[in-house]
């Protein structure tokens, strides 16, 4: 395959703009990027296959109101990865520490996107006494049926560069995205890095129902958004929303119409909104 392009300047912007703050943990390094200087403190992990750049369009809308810290999960981005059998606490276990190690005892609002929700979930539970409120954003993890759709393309060494760019695109509008048309050069340059630098495979975490029974006897506020029509739950969210509602008789659920698995992109205005709205007062 060719190399990556170039980054967008709107990317770059947003990166420039971070400190990037890696911490060891037991000789595992943990890629985090700051933005802000607020009091109170909003973490964001990305989805599988992903990176801090999921979270890319709703950064901007916190920034001024918070400090705001997206990482690079071990596996993923920047961050190295921990060592075989790979499993959410492989994960969450290493990410718990190195959140700790950077913001101290500090109370936190925690907010995961897909896998990253079956993620947050776990790191909530190490470092129960620090969670101000967990956000799950179309997680995995609950054990329920994942939704039907067509398979991804792959890419292929024999591809030419634009049948690359088109079967990233194609991805992402059978698994992320409602509208297409919102597809464009920074989406696609996201997909296509993110995808390029994941080394775990995070589909086997997310089939189980390791968030489902690390949530039990949760005693933090738990919010949880759906978009209307996330390929990945499909016909099965009142199916996930039950698994939910047992695990944490509190959570607060929301569906956002007209939207895909990808919230904080085909919604980040709604996103930032319901973040926003959790700090404290």
């Amino acid at each position: 395959m060719t190399a990556h392009p170039t980054p967008p300047a709107s990317y770059s912007q947003i990166l420039d703009r971070a400190s990037a703050e890696r911490i060891v943990v037991n000789g595992l390094g943990v890629q985090f990027y700051r933005w802000g200087s607020g009091p109170a403190c909003v973490i964001l992990l990305h989805g599988g296959y992903g990176s801090w750049a999921h979270w890319i369009k709703v950064i901007p809308r916190l920034e001024s109101y918070a400090t705001v810290i997206a990482a690079d999960m071990p596996g993923f981005g920047r961050s190295d990865t921990p060592a075989e059998p790979h499993t959410a606490e492989s994960v969450a276990g290493p990410l718990s520490s190195a959140l700790t190690e950077l913001v101290g005892q500090q109370k936190i609002i925690l907010a995961g996107f897909s896998f990253g929700g079956a993620i947050a979930g776990h790191v909530a539970s190490l470092i129960a006494s620090q969670i101000e409120h967990l956000v799950l954003l179309g997680p995995g993890g609950t054990g329920a049926s994942r939704g039907d759709m067509p398979e991804l393309i792959r890419r292929t060494k024999e591809m030419n560069r634009k049948e690359i760019i088109e079967a990233h695109r194609r991805n992402l509008e059978i698994l992320m995205v409602r509208n297409a048309a919102c597809i464009d050069d920074l989406a696609l340059y996201i997909q296509e890095t993110n995808t390029g630098m994941h080394r775990l495979k995070s589909r086997p975490i997310s089939a189980t129902d390791t968030l489902a029974r690390v949530l039990v006897g949760a005693c933090y506020p738990v919010s949880v958004l759906f978009g209307e029509f996330d390929a990945s739950v499909g016909k099965y969210r009142p199916e996930r929303e039950a698994i939910l509602r047992q695990s944490v008789p509190h959570v607060e659920i929301e569906v956002v119409p007209n939207v895909g698995h990808w919230l904080m992109w085909e919604s980040d205005q709604l996103v930032a909104h319901r973040l926003l709205a959790l700090l404290p007062k």
